[in-house]
């Protein structure tokens, strides 16, 4: 109980001192490796439970064993000891070897799982472009060949474990044999007193052997140290910046003024890369100041300096003429409030999201801050107002509300200088209309600096910075700047309609909060599971299945033999001595070899049950990962909406139910299988020696049963204190992953404390369940303990009033011992059922999922499709959402050829009808032909094969670009294809440049590339399979100036001779379109092109006047 309780404490502060100095180091640390300190935090601080657990008290009282063990043997007979010190030490070495090789098949094992999870993140991240893109075979088979990989590894591991355990039972029998017939031998030559037999061969040789069991436990107390080695490293690390955190002079006012210097600047992990050079530049108090550019010029790097991220690596920054090294770093971002392009909301309720830019500020405080930001109105209205809890990464609210609640938390602390760094850039027009509004509210009365690279939201700012490539083209007013005809100039003139930007996307992975959607009936209907008999079904089908199931029950029931019949030939070691001495030798060579021959049958009898138990495990199993699998590839993207079959909670599925099952099958199902028939053996054989000792223990085996479900009674009871140490772990992640907006709202020692205070209500909840265990445990071990004792006196009893030998009630007195230390860990495993039953129900609720569009079946006609395309009276709404109809009676007709451009409100349909095309989703009422074939009847995978999709975000697998571009291609392409689809793309020239071209891997999500460039690549994707229909949504909305005219050029060139459709709120974008669709409310209500659509007046002409 006191380790128990010193190590939770002990874990409990090291987390905490951990969290804190993570939150304090520089911005430099977690560039080099965020993941590594998140691993960290996730995983080493949880290992180093090891050094302070009961592992410890175990290995300790183990030890303390073993030494008692030899000063006893060594008194009683010298000889005799070091004989089995000498053959238990070579036993152990041995076992020791074999369970260090199976530690690597395991390490082999873990990273073929590790790359199986990779792949399914991949495809349920990225669900529409995997789909589109037809790429269900393409994964099915690296998924296939991968899991396979595992399976054939994690039977390696089960193999060497098995043999590990069986060479264990084999030593066992090995030591016995030789210190008995050694001891016979001494005997003989009256050189050892036989009284001593049964105390030598317990006391010395079942401790050091159950150092065997004892071994993974050291292995864990190594990678224990090994973590804290890390952790303690981490905490003792002393960086300039950590100590200066809290130094520093804090002047009695804030001058708003800041001047660079000769700034120079290198990122830490791009020092070959200089990103600024030598730059000055002056913000003045009360004005605004725009700084614009194309990508890479350094914009963003001025706020990251600005707000103490980083530290320049020459030159000066002062703010209100003092050095900016030289203030306090929490007093000076008390005084400045950012807004970014992305705003980090924490998966908690908006009013705490708010207080994080100010920790101490009171509601009323909050809601001033909320109303300035033009977020009161809405967070009103939801239900639980401004305690709605807004999800991870605030996935409950759209774009436009988290950045109006990520802007009220910037100015709730009334900063003196706001800065702006690309606040509207990502979002659709009319959330952009409504977030600029409050920034220009949040802004009076501030010094504001504005980082853009749309010239539509700098025109009114004081003086407006140009940069490029990290230097300052040009400086001065917007008017200024136009007439020189300059940097600034050449910007703005690609860029001078795209002020009347509008709205387009209505983007379908949002779920607003205000939305509720009561999914409840289909959830208990999706959880519904086959019987009980189908759990075999992909295991009965094959009769070598069969076979390995005979093999491995039979192995297993003879395995279970052992104990009795073990300590039935114990009792005859110690019974031989009784015999005359002339008969001794003879008798002992019979007994030597009746345990050699127990050895060796148990040897092979362990091994077959490990590994086939093992193989019916894998086969089983391997074969529900494939059908799962193949299952979510095949899928209707309409499933997803629904609770419980989001991907990322698919995701959490096939990774974590596989170890559960795996926990309580194979091997554990044999070793429990074992148990039972050890009871029964067990008992049987204490009937046949002694029925009235038999039935005296069995009333007290029966109670220690009983001790041992209430000892796992009580740790179920941890459950709650362990809900609480998974949600500070998460929390505490969370915090990790988004350090920089935690230390731009100098809220460090807020969150700290809300994580501290987590951790002590963890505390609090497991102290009473640690009670309740270590006295159930005590109680245990005094039971067996006293229980022997009683045993053994009841016993003496029976011997002198019966023809009981001594040496039988032995036997019977510890084969009932062995078989209760058995019932501990036989109970802990079957514990572990109810939780793997949950986890076999939800991987059979995915497998046998009913679905209405299985794209893997070769159903359907194959037309040739030319690209006529019509909408007929489309009806449709989400399934999560069917009282919201999103298209109503849509009528739309686009012919072969033709580029139609969508235009239209947030909600209008624009993106529904691209997925409708898709057959992501299927219309409630209506039609849609192609080429006057309905949609419903051409085969999905050939349907999508025909078309191109070309999204705002692309996805790019972690792949070569070479793989990314040949994605979903069931032919063989030839590399003459490739490069022609990648001109076309106008990356081919970008691609040769790399030192691998085709050949160069992505990174994960296209990574160690720019927006620009994974665009490009997702156009020659497109182009590559030479659609007859070309879809666009939002394709170029993200990107700046430079990349954008870039990737615009490659898709008017995608789309020559090809049906295009295109999603878009830029002018420049459609008005080349040939017919322009304006849609309002679900329902086309003007088309035409540009030119006539302006001469009408009508809502198109509203869209882009207003």
């Amino acid at each position: 109980m006191a380790s128990e309780i010193a190590s939770r404490n002990i874990i409990a502060n090291i987390k905490t001192a951990y969290l804190s100095k993570m939150l304090s180091m520089e911005s430099s640390w977690y560039d080099k490796s965020q993941e590594q300190f998140v691993n960290i935090l996730a995983h080493d601080l949880q290992k180093m439970v090891a050094l302070f657990d009961s592992k410890v008290m175990n290995l300790t009282e183990m030890i303390s064993g073993i030494l008692f063990g030899l000063i006893g043997g060594l008194l009683l007979s010298w000889k005799v000891a070091l004989l089995t010190l000498g053959t238990t030490s070579v036993a152990i070495t041995i076992t020791y070897l074999i369970l260090k090789e199976s530690k690597k098949k395991e390490k082999t094992q873990q990273q073929y799982i590790r790359e199986c999870t990779k792949i399914a993140s991949e495809v349920l991240g990225n669900v529409r472009t995997f789909a589109a893109y037809s790429g269900e075979y393409k994964e099915i088979e690296r998924y296939r060949s991968t899991l396979m990989m595992a399976s054939k590894h994690r039977l390696k591991h089960a193999t060497a474990i098995s043999v590990g355990k069986a060479f264990n039972h084999f030593a066992t029998c090995i030591c016995y044999l030789a210190a008995y017939y050694f001891s016979v031998r001494l005997y003989l030559l009256d050189d050892f007193n036989p009284g001593y037999i049964g105390f030598l061969l317990t006391s010395q040789i079942n401790p050091i052997l159950s150092c065997t069991y004892l071994l993974a436990a050291i292995s864990d107390l190594n990678v224990a140290i090994d973590s804290a080695y890390r952790v303690m490293r981490f905490l003792e690390a002393e960086t300039s910046y950590g100590k200066s955190i809290e130094q520093g002079i804090e002047p009695d006012t804030f001058e708003a003024r800041v001047s660079f210097r000769n700034v120079q600047f290198f990122y830490p992990t791009s020092l070959n890369t200089k990103v600024l050079h030598d730059l000055t530049l002056d913000i003045e108090p009360g004005k605004v100041t725009a700084v614009v550019g194309t990508s890479g010029a350094g914009k963003s790097t001025i706020v990251s300096l600005i707000s103490r991220l980083y530290d320049v690596t020459a030159g000066q920054i002062l703010i209100g003429g003092v050095d900016i090294k030289k203030l306090n770093v929490s007093w000076l971002r008390n005084q400045i409030g950012v807004v970014g392009q992305e705003p980090t909301l924490f998966d908690i309720s908006i009013e705490e999201n708010i207080r994080y830019g100010k920790t101490n500020a009171t509601l009323e405080e909050i809601m001033e801050a909320a109303k300035i930001s033009y977020a009161h109105g809405f967070i009103e209205k939801l239900p639980s107002g401004y305690a709605s809890i807004v999800g991870e990464s605030g996935i409950k609210l759209s774009g436009g509300q988290k950045q109006r609640i990520a802007i009220a938390r910037a100015i709730v602390c009334k900063p003196k200088l706001l800065l702006l760094d690309e606040a509207t850039s990502s979002l659709d027009c009319h959330s952009e209309g409504i977030v600029q509004e409050a920034l220009d509210n949040a802004m009076r009365g501030r010094t504001t600096v504005i980082i853009a690279h749309r010239m539509s939201t700098v025109k009114k700012a004081d003086v407006i910075y140009a940069m490029k490539e990290g230097r300052v083209m040009e400086k001065g007013p917007h008017s200024e700047l136009m007439e020189l005809g300059g940097y600034y100039y050449s910007l703005a003139k690609i860029q001078e309609l795209e002020e009347k930007d509008q709205v387009v996307t209505i983007k379908r992975e949002s779920v607003h909060i205000e939305e509720f959607v009561d999914t409840t009936p289909f959830v208990e209907k999706s959880l519904e599971v086959p019987k009980d008999d189908k759990i075999l079904e992909l295991s009965r089908k094959s009769i070598k299945m069969m076979v390995v199931w005979f093999l491995a029950v039979l192995s297993t029931a003879s395995t279970a033999t052992f104990v009795p019949i073990f300590f039935y030939l114990f009792g005859r070691f110690c019974q031989s001595f009784t015999y005359p001495k002339e008969e001794l030798n003879r008798i002992a060579l019979t007994e030597v070899g009746y345990l050699f021959a127990l050895g060796a049958i148990i040897f092979f009898s362990v091994v077959l049950s490990g590994v086939m138990s093992t193989v019916v495990t894998q086969q089983w199993l391997g074969k529900l990962q494939k059908k799962v699998f193949n299952k979510i590839v095949s899928m209707d993207l309409s499933w997803f909406d629904w609770s419980g079959n989001s991907p990322n909670e698919c995701l959490e599925i096939m990774t974590k139910s596989p170890p559960l099952i795996q926990s309580v099958t194979g091997d554990s199902a044999a070793q429990v299988f074992i148990f039972m028939l050890s009871v029964i053996f067990t008992i049987g054989h204490s009937f046949f020696v002694s029925t009235s000792v038999t039935l005296a223990n069995l009333p007290i085996l029966l109670i220690f049963i009983i001790i041992n479900c209430l000892r796992l009674k009580t740790r179920g009871a941890d459950a709650r204190s362990a809900s609480l140490t998974t949600t500070s772990t998460k929390m505490a992640t969370e915090y990790v992953q988004s350090v920089k907006t935690i230390q731009i709202l100098n809220c460090q020692k807020y969150v700290v404390n809300q994580y501290q205070d987590m951790l002590l209500r963890s505390k609090r909840e497991a102290f009473v369940s640690i009670v309740l265990y270590a006295a159930v445990f005590a109680s245990s071990v005094s039971l067996v303990r006293s229980a022997m004792g009683v045993l053994f006196i009841y016993g003496s009893t029976v011997i002198a009033n019966s023809n009981v030998r001594g040496t039988s009630l032995l036997s019977v007195v510890f084969t009932l011992n062995s078989v209760a230390l058995l019932t501990g860990p036989a109970l802990m495993l079957i514990s572990q059922y109810p939780t793997a039953r949950q986890a076999i129900n939800q991987l059979y609720r995915i497998a046998y999922a009913k679905n209405s569009l299985n794209i893997l079946t070769d159903r359907g006609i194959k037309p040739k499709i030319s690209g006529n395309i019509v909408f007929q009276d489309i009806t449709f709404s989400y399934p999560t959402r069917d009282k919201m109809q999103v298209l109503k009676k849509m009528n739309l007709k686009i012919d072969e050829g033709m580029t139609v451009a969508l235009v239209g409100d947030s909600g209008s349909g624009k993106s529904t009808i691209v997925s409708l095309l898709e057959r992501f989703y299927l219309p409630n009422e209506g039609k849609i032909l192609i080429d006057g074939h309905d949609i419903n009847d051409i085969n999905v995978r050939y349907l999508r094969s025909q078309m191109g999709l070309v999204s705002q975000e692309p996805v790019l697998f972690d792949m070569t670009i070479k793989e990314n571009i040949i994605y979903g291609m069931e032919e063989k392409v030839t590399m003459d294809k490739i490069i022609e689809a990648a001109t076309i793309a106008n990356i081919h020239n970008f691609i040769m440049k790399l030192p691998q071209a085709y050949d160069t891997p992505v990174g994960e999500r296209g990574s160690k590339l720019s927006g620009g460039q994974k665009q490009r690549i997702a156009i020659a994707r497109a182009v590559l399979r030479n659609p007859k229909i070309l879809l666009l949504d939002e394709a170029t909305s993200a990107l700046d100036t430079e990349n954008e005219k870039a990737v615009q050029e490659a898709l008017e060139n995608a789309s020559v001779g090809r049906t295009t459709i295109v999603i878009a709120h830029r002018l420049s974008t459609i008005r080349k379109a040939d017919k322009i669709v304006v849609l309002q409310s679900g329902a086309v209500v003007e088309e035409g092109n540009h030119e006539q659509l302006m001469e009408r007046r009508g809502h198109y002409y509203h869209l882009l006047c207003r």
